[in-house]
């Protein structure tokens, strides 16, 4: 039984017809796979990039709200909430690759 990703999910859900992030996408941001044959480590950078959007977008929010611009309170405080739950879902990411390598570079030949 397959079980969709993230990404499957609509945009127009409880957070308004935006989405959440810099393009209303969760699936780039959560590394959901856009592309089933890629190659993990262009998936991880293609994380890490959109990570780095996730960031950007969360800056600009705060920046905005900070010098009296039409955002809300709301808004800014999921974009940051966003920024901050990509980047530890990142984090473990990198530190189950690492773990994966350690492994393999333990093995005997």
């Amino acid at each position: 039984m397959a079980i969709p990703g993230i990404g499957g999910l609509s945009s127009t859900g409880a957070f308004g017809a935006g989405g959440i992030g810099a393009g209303g996408n969760i699936g780039q941001v959560v590394g959901a796979p856009t592309d089933p044959g890629a190659a993990s480590g262009n998936s991880f950078q293609q994380m890490l990039d959109a990570l780095s959007g996730v960031s950007a977008e969360a800056d600009g929010a705060v920046a905005d709200l900070a010098t009296g611009g039409e955002r809300d309170l709301h808004d800014v405080v999921l974009s940051v909430e966003m920024e901050s739950l990509a980047f530890d879902l990142a984090v473990q990411i990198r530190n189950r690759l690492v773990e994966a390598y350690s492994e393999v570079f333990r093995m005997q030949v």
